[in-house]
């Protein structure tokens, strides 16, 4: 055997010893995304649907160079399951304003344990939103944001000592305010009607707990199932819902709230977007959602800069021009 010879086969087995450990947890990490509803670890591992996609990818390439078939089946069958997944959210928005009647929402998790805030004061006051909702906001917190008063006339605050207090910031005039309440822990939602001309939507802010343990996954779920109950009694009116969601788009608990609630997500079209975590971009999935119903426009969907806190904020410019919208 030829010293060239060789070196061809030395490339072989490499791309076949890294591609195998790469094929191999893609495809159970795949397998297991698809069964979230079996146990909530199973649901942990379908929120990394773009990682597994990356992963299909460079262990496709890899087993090319290797030459080895039988493998790129396996391969190419998560390699599917994964880009169904992922791909329609970069699809083609075409949505263009088409009404004087427009509607720019911020939403960020500001974090209790940021010391940076006035880095957020500085991006509210450059994207000039309409409407603010603020996540885990303690009384510091609401002091810190005193400072966008001004541009804020209306606030509907419930600060807290940890980390589900939550607010909502408007230009817009807040009627028919409600605080909801789920679970033992009484982690609240807010609700509030905004009126632009002679449309009236509702405008919902909420933050469910996240899954680190069984019982925090069932408040999540209930939480959810419950916003998605009051969105349906308020059938006859467009919904907003906005907040950190704690979970992904590939949860099947989100799936049967898109599809209970009948809203859709503000993303759709513009990307994945992941806001969380700032710190660590590898593992970053989206958790922060504007939804909402389907007669409104998504003019816009887009991820602000980091803030100091944990998660990037969401910024979402949507249509009012809801007797005219498809």
């Amino acid at each position: 055997m030829n010293q060239e010879t060789s070196g061809k086969i030395n490339i072989k087995n490499i791309c076949l010893c890294l591609a195998i450990p790469g094929l191999l947890a893609s495809t159970i990490l795949t397998i297991t995304g698809c069964l979230g509803q079996v146990h909530r670890y199973f649901e942990l591992t379908s929120h990394f649907k773009v990682k597994y996609l990356i992963i299909n990818f460079i262990v496709l390439i890899l087993l090319l160079v290797a030459r080895r078939k039988s493998w790129l089946f396996v391969c190419l069958f998560c390699l599917t399951i994964n880009g169904f997944e992922v791909l329609p959210w970069y699809g083609v928005n075409i949505a263009n304003k088409t009404s004087e009647v427009h509607l720019k929402i911020l939403l960020a998790n500001v974090h209790t344990k940021n010391q940076r805030y006035s880095e957020f004061i500085s991006l509210v006051k450059q994207e000039r939103p309409d409407v603010v909702v603020v996540e885990e906001i303690d009384k510091i917190g609401t002091t810190e944001l005193a400072a966008i008063h001004a541009l804020f006339p209306y606030r509907f605050l419930k600060p807290r000592f940890d980390n589900f207090g939550i607010g909502i910031y408007s230009y817009i005039p807040l009627d028919n305010l409600e605080v909801k309440s789920v679970g033992e822990y009484d982690i609240p939602t807010l609700i509030a009607d905004i009126k632009l001309q002679e449309h009236v939507v509702s405008l919902i802010a909420t933050h469910p707990l996240p899954p680190v343990s069984q019982e925090y996954f069932y408040w999540r779920n209930q939480q959810l199932a419950e916003i998605s109950d009051r969105v349906q009694q308020l059938k006859n009116k467009p919904v907003i819902v906005v907040g950190d969601l704690n979970t992904t788009m590939w949860s099947p608990y989100y799936r049967k709230f898109i599809r209970d609630s009948g809203l859709k997500n503000g993303r759709s079209g513009f990307g994945v977007q992941p806001t969380w975590p700032v710190d660590a971009p590898i593992f970053s999935i989206p958790l922060d959602y504007c939804l909402v119903s389907p007669e409104i426009k998504v003019i816009d969907s887009r991820v602000g800069k980091d803030i100091g806190s944990d998660h990037y904020p969401l910024i979402t410019e949507l249509d009012y021009a809801i007797g005219n919208c498809s």
